[in-house]
């Protein structure tokens, strides 16, 4: 009887101890994780093909098909030759209101083109706000 007993409590013993040992290899393994991978700082500069240009004004956006992209040493191009995109024009403001300038000239122009029509630009991808027309290459 003293010799099950002596095993019950050996046993629970050890069983507590591997359990104890799970729990900080579990959150050691937490430790150790690399965070998730972030979007890096990316522009391709693109000829693309208008599919559709949507809203009015300042808020449009222009659904594209992307002919051909050229990749810079600076940055990675991660856009893709033959995929639509829809392309939101990086309109520069100051304390909330419209800048007169050469580069948001050039983007507003494109809420003029139609379906069909080529235009070559600098555009990148925002993790919040997708992708961006940054400039007209004109």
């Amino acid at each position: 009887m003293r010799l099950l007993i002596s095993l019950i409590f050996l046993l629970s013993f050890s069983f507590l101890i591997s359990c104890s040992n799970c729990k900080q290899t579990q959150t050691g393994n937490n430790n150790n994780q690399n965070s998730p991978a972030a979007i890096t700082q990316n522009l391709s500069i693109v000829e693309a093909e208008v599919v559709e240009v949507t809203g009015s004004g300042n808020d449009f956006k222009v659904k594209a098909r992307i002919i051909s992209t050229v990749e810079t040493d600076a940055y990675p191009s991660i856009a893709v030759s033959g995929e639509e995109y829809i392309l939101t024009p990086n309109l520069r403001t100051e304390n909330g209101k419209l800048l007169y300038n050469e580069i948001n000239s050039n983007l507003l122009s494109l809420r003029n083109l139609s379906k069909g029509q080529k235009f070559t630009a600098e555009i990148s991808l925002d993790q919040k706000t997708g992708w961006l027309i940054q400039r007209v290459i004109k």
